[in-house]
């Protein structure tokens, strides 16, 4: 199990890695707005892409080699990025990247089912979950530190560090024992959502919505961060990009120790609620230039982000048959990088057009209703969750 946890900590740790480096990349390649939101949405949307296919994939072929895949195309990806030269070259990286995530995310945490007892799932999913963030939020802080402060080809050389690290991932792939895991090579490979078949409710209308706003507001942002370090900080330090990426995501990481509120249902609703006040706090931080109130929000989005997140994993690991957990945990992350694609473009298309807070305030708004919802969903049926009295 804990080899399973170290690579998946690895793969999340690049997810966000390049982030840092987008203002790099928007002045040498003088890339407006839209094209900087571009390249960071189309590693959201080849996963989706690879998200619907996972599932039969992993049927097919089995979690291993879906997960194996997943590492060997994120080195490709970082070779890419190593020898970049041109845009086409960086959105092609981050489509690469994009694919990789897919491949890996739809079916790591089967893999790691796999290898965890009956009595264990929880815990090995909320390690999962503990050890996704934290990767999420030290990629971006170690990748800023080396920008920042490094004299050695700061566009290359955290790509060179993630490329030990992902080679230490396949190490660690190839040495897991076998599995019990049965595999139909005559299966089809089709696009596939996975719901489970006895809590269709549950995960249709409580799951999948809490996971869709979670990563919504992780997408925006992760793609704000440095705008904001830039008007609220009036710095173009980009470790400071990194180092708040850092409380944001591997905070969230940390609140998941925080044993209150100990049901699935509760845990989700009040992680949603600081989601929403936070996001609004971060807008307001925007417009009064307070870093106060950037640093309350963000701590406020952190804690919301890690019981979110946390929570939502593990009920959704546990709401399906072991023979389903391959398409509902992929359908599980089609629904949050949904999340992630959609409103980062649409912010990013709007901004141009009415400005960066007016979008933001637009989007606030949209998630709150949306957030509304999710709350309202455990009050109407809270015996169908598992851990109910």
């Amino acid at each position: 199990m804990k080899r399973i946890l170290w690579v998946i900590g690895i793969i999340a740790f690049s997810a966000n890695l390049p982030a840092p480096l987008f203002p790099i990349y928007q002045t040498k390649y003088d890339l407006n707005n839209f094209a900087i939101t571009a390249l960071f949405a189309i590693y959201a949307v080849c996963m989706l892409v690879i998200l619907l296919l996972a599932g039969s994939l992993a049927e097919r072929r089995g979690t291993k080699w879906m997960v194996t895949t997943g590492v060997l195309l994120a080195l490709i990806s970082s070779i890419i990025f190593i020898g970049a030269t041109s845009p086409w070259m960086l959105y092609l990286a981050r489509a690469v990247e994009g694919i990789a995530l897919g491949a890996f995310m739809g079916t790591s945490n089967a893999l790691l089912l796999h290898h965890t007892s009956q009595q264990h799932i929880k815990r090995s999913l909320a390690y999962s979950s503990m050890a996704t963030l934290l990767g999420f939020g030290l990629g971006p802080a170690i990748c800023g530190l080396i920008v920042q402060y490094s004299s050695f080809s700061p566009e290359i050389f955290p790509y060179v560090v993630l490329l030990v690290l992902l080679l230490i991932a396949m190490g660690l792939l190839l040495s897991l024992p076998p599995t019990n895991e049965k595999k139909n090579k005559q299966a089809p490979i089709r696009l596939r959502l996975g719901i489970p078949s006895k809590s269709r409710t549950i995960f249709i209308f409580f799951v999948c919505p809490a996971v869709f706003v979670m990563l919504a507001l992780n997408g925006v942002v992760i793609s704000l961060i440095p705008t904001f370090v830039h008007t609220i900080l009036n710095s173009n330090n980009l470790a400071w990009s990194g180092l708040l990426l850092l409380i944001f995501l591997g905070g969230g990481a940390i609140a998941q120790q925080i044993a209150w509120p100990r049901r699935t249902n509760h845990r989700i609703q009040v992680g949603i609620v600081l989601l929403l006040i936070g996001a609004w706090v971060m807008i307001s931080a925007g417009f009064t230039s307070s870093m106060f109130l950037l640093i309350v929000g963000m701590i406020m989005l952190a804690i919301g982000n890690g019981w979110t997140f946390q929570a939502s994993m593990q009920l959704a690991g546990s709401l399906g048959e072991p023979a389903e957990r391959p398409t509902i945990i992929s359908t599980y992350y089609l629904a949050g990088y949904t999340g992630m694609a959609i409103p980062t473009i649409g912010v990013g298309s709007l901004s141009t057009f009415v400005g960066l807070l007016p979008a933001l305030i637009v989007f606030g708004t949209i998630v709150t209703i949306v957030g509304a919802g999710i709350i309202a969903v455990p009050k109407i049926s809270a015996s169908a969750f598992p851990d109910a009295p």
